[in-house]
C-alpha cells in the first residue's frame, strides 16, 4: 500500500518535470523501476524515481513532497535487463543516505550485486559508498567482495587494502558510471 501511494505522489511531478528534465523523462508506469520518498527522516527531505531507459535505469531526485523540478538526473544509475533478476531497487537507510541496489542472480555464469549509497552535501548527490559482489558460478575460486567508502577515501578488494585510493575525493551520482565501478575488477583482474 505504501509503495502505492508513493506512485500516486510521484507520477504527476515526473509528468510535469518533463519540460524541466535535462532529458525528457519516459514516465509510462510500466517505466518506473522503483520509487521511494519523501524521506522524513532527512533534513533534505527528497524522493527518487529510477526509470527505465533502454538498457539503464535514469535516476531522478526531487527534492520535498511538492517540488516538480528534478534536483538530480543520473542517466546510467543502474543497469537493467529483460530479466526480473537484473532489476534495481531504492530505498532509504536508517538515517538520510538513499541506497540504489542492482544484482543478478540468475541470469547467466556471473551473478552479482552492488550497493550505491548516495548523501547530500552541499546541495549535491554524491557517492558516499560502493559495494560489489561478484562470483563466476562455474568457477567458484573466481569472485570479488569490493568495498568502496568515499568518504574516508578507502577501497578493499577481497579484504585486501588498496593503496593509493584510485577514485577522486567526490563523484556525484549523475556522473557515477560502470567505468567507475570497474576499477573493482581491474584491482582484482577478473
Amino acid at each position: 500500500m505504501k509503495r502505492i501511494a508513493v506512485l500516486l505522489v510521484l507520477l504527476p511531478a515526473s509528468g510535469l518535470a518533463e519540460s524541466i528534465a535535462p532529458r525528457p523523462m519516459n514516465t509510462h508506469i510500466q517505466n518506473i523501476i522503483s520509487a521511494v520518498g519523501p524521506n522524513w527522516n532527512s533534513s533534505g527531505n527528497f524522493k527518487a524515481l529510477l526509470i527505465r531507459e533502454g538498457e539503464f535505469a535514469a535516476l531522478y531526485i526531487f527534492r520535498g513532497p511538492y517540488d516538480l523540478a528534478p534536483l538530480v538526473y543520473a542517466p546510467q544509475a543502474a543497469i537493467t535487463g529483460e530479466y526480473w533478476a537484473s532489476i534495481p531497487w531504492l530505498e532509504f537507510d536508517e538515517g538520510s543516505a538513499l541506497l540504489l541496489h542492482s544484482e543478478n542472480r540468475s541470469h547467466g555464469r556471473n551473478k552479482w550485486e552492488n550497493t550505491l549509497t548516495i548523501i547530500e552535501r552541499n546541495n549535491r548527490f554524491i557517492v558516499s559508498a560502493f559495494t560489489l559482489s561478484s562470483y563466476d558460478s562455474l568457477n567458484p575460486d573466481n569472485y570479488t567482495d569490493c568495498t568502496i567508502d568515499m568518504l574516508a577515501q578507502t577501497m578493499s578488494v577481497n579484504n585486501k587494502p588498496i593503496t593509493p585510493f584510485p577514485l577522486p575525493a567526490e563523484i556525484e551520482i549523475k556522473d557515477w558510471s560502470e567505468e567507475i565501478e570497474a576499477v573493482c575488477t581491474t584491482e582484482t583482474g577478473n
